[in-house]
């Protein structure tokens, strides 16, 4: 690494800098300046990049069905719950 670069990064901070062999290995902050470092808010960028169609739309249409399937699934354990309270209900009223 570049001597020159070291002391620019260095010249107006409290930090200091280890070095192994020559190289950087550590740097030594004050309480302060770690903490605002490790509080500060990290952007985290994320790609989504998306599959490209197949052609017959076989994927799709499998996602379709699952999800078909899962919202009939949930459809049927609501109308059970309900059912259920109903019948709880009825019960306790005899």
């Amino acid at each position: 690494m570049d001597i020159d670069e070291l002391k620019k990064l260095l010249k107006n901070s409290t930090a200091v800098l280890v070095l192994d062999n020559g190289e950087p290995s550590y740097v030594i902050l004050d309480y302060n300046s770690y903490k605002a470092l490790i509080l500060k808010e990290k952007e985290v960028k994320i790609n989504n990049i998306e599959k490209p169609a197949s052609g017959n739309g076989k994927e799709r249409g499998e996602e379709r069905e699952i999800l078909e399937r899962i919202n009939k699934d949930i459809l049927a354990i609501k109308n059970e719950i309900e059912n259920e309270e109903k019948a709880i209900g009825a019960n306790t009223e005899n």
